[in-house]
């Protein structure tokens, strides 16, 4: 078996199998659901077995032989397992979702639930194959599948608020991603009229050859494809989609996108990065990343104060990571930018699966109408008060240290007026997040109505893996302080 059949071959069986039970009508959303929960964490399993080799070394590749277009090095596999772990996960907490969802009456009959599953996983493959892409063309074929895959689950719940939040998410970003598309065009003409005979689109061939590109055509591919890749990502000002597809998508959903897909769009930034970071003078392109990733997460901090949502609330974290992540591609550091993703994509995952739990529990998704949750739902609420400290990077967390980290390549660089715009910012989101949070968990509310069930363990386990991965990551600061 090759690896990219591995890959792929369980979530896209399960899709056929999804599409045939939507096609005939047959009503067995729930066997569905166990074979989706069983095949996802097989494929996640299979998928350590068969990406094992790119883990001895990151950031290096093996021997394997790939198609024309497709590669894979060591960031693009951890990618890839942590998109499984994350599909794995929150399709095996939407089935409680669910369930409950259809206790409390709502119209949820069994072909929404076949279609919601039919679509992520369409989404999950799609999120897979931007990580397999060398191809500036597939990546940007790959990138708008993601989109469209996605936005049937921001309007899973088919009112006017989840169509309008919908219908903004696919115009904001297939905009952004026009204007990539014209950025891929403009890195082939610098290709062929600077480096390569009748051009070229393979990222690795462009990085071999980036100080021969021709350089205003280059320059204009670069701003382009971030641009809409940006907007993807959410990054400042291009950020007005995100936190209505976050709120309006069903929890598991939101999960999904904030966990997996965000880490698409930069994962695309980071690439053309490569290119640009190869070229002669690439400061302007380094300077440009630094101070947009600072910005957006100066606006997301500020954007904090004042929510009236809670899995708003989060999108604009969402957002403010986002950023944090620019800045560790900014600062040319692989390993910073892949350990703040995973660790922000575990947290929040655990964050948006119990904040769905507690709008079931509230009846309500404003924060002014959910309180006492700790009198309420006491150990949900313990967990959901530790998702918000991890996603915020305070110790002993494992954002806390890429955060660290980050902070100390600014001041290594001397870009001192970036570490202050930094701090700041991450001090006054901290802030807000336990404010927002302090306020739902306590004052006074019902006897404790927390039933026993299966709802705690997926985000109970991924806090687990969010607090061992801060102290397995501790050494780093220790070998700093050296």
């Amino acid at each position: 078996m090759d690896i990219i059949t591995g890959l792929i071959s369980i979530p896209a069986t399960l899709t056929a199998l999804a599409t045939m039970l939507l096609i005939g009508r047959w009503n067995k959303a729930n066997a569905l659901s166990n074979l989706v929960i069983a095949g996802m964490w097989a494929n996640f399993l299979l998928s350590i077995m068969m990406l094992e080799p790119y883990f001895t070394g990151i950031g290096t590749s093996t021997n394997l032989s790939f198609p024309p277009g497709l590669s894979l090095d060591g960031p693009a596999a951890l990618f890839i397992l942590l998109t499984s772990l994350v599909s794995a996960t929150t399709l095996s907490h939407a089935k409680l979702f669910f369930r409950r969802e259809q206790e409390l009456n709502r119209e949820l009959d069994d072909s929404n639930l076949i279609t919601y599953y039919l679509f992520s996983l369409l989404f999950h493959i799609s999120m897979v194959a931007v990580f397999l892409c060398d191809n500036l063309g597939y990546l940007w074929i790959s990138i708008e599948a993601t989109t469209l895959m996605s936005a049937a689950l921001v309007y899973f719940n088919r009112d006017k608020h989840a169509l309008e939040a919908a219908w903004k998410y696919l115009i904001i970003c297939s905009v952004g991603i026009a204007f990539a598309l014209f950025g891929t065009v403009c890195f082939y003409i610098s290709s062929k009229y600077g480096a390569v005979p009748g051009g070229s689109l393979s990222l690795n061939q462009l990085i071999e050859v980036a100080p021969h590109l021709e350089p205003t055509y280059a320059k204009l591919a670069f701003i382009l494809c971030f641009l809409g890749y940006g907007t993807k990502a959410g990054l400042f000002p291009l950020h007005s989609w995100l936190p209505d597809a976050y709120s309006e998508a069903p929890a598991p959903a939101s999960a999904m996108i904030s966990g997996a897909l965000l880490n698409c769009a930069l994962f695309a930034i980071y690439r053309i990065y490569q290119v640009a970071y190869a070229l002669e003078s690439h400061n302007f392109y380094q300077e440009l990343l630094l101070w947009s990733g600072t910005v957006t997460v100066v606006a997301a901090s500020v954007f904090l104060v004042r929510q009236h949502g809670i899995k708003r609330l989060w999108g604009y974290s969402s957002i403010e990571n986002a950023g944090l992540m620019l800045v560790a591609i900014g600062l040319n550091s692989t390993p910073i930018f892949l350990l703040h993703a995973v660790n922000h994509s575990i947290a929040k995952v655990a964050l948006f699966l119990l904040s769905g739990d507690i709008i079931q529990h509230a009846g309500s998704k404003e924060l002014s109408q959910i309180k006492g949750l700790w009198t309420s739902m006491p150990v949900r609420s313990t967990m959901f008060a530790s998702a918000a400290i991890a996603v915020t990077g305070a110790p002993p967390f494992g954002a806390f240290i890429s955060e660290w980290l980050m902070l100390t390549g600014c001041v290594s660089m001397q870009r001192w007026i970036l570490a202050i715009l930094l701090i700041l910012a991450l001090s006054l989101a901290f802030i807000m997040v336990a404010y927002h949070t302090g306020r739902i968990l306590g004052g006074g509310g019902p006897r404790p109505s927390e039933q026993a069930g299966l709802n705690g363990i997926v985000p109970g386990a991924l806090l687990i893996a969010a607090l061992a991965l801060g102290i397995a990551t501790s050494p780093l600061i220790l070998e700093w302080l050296k």
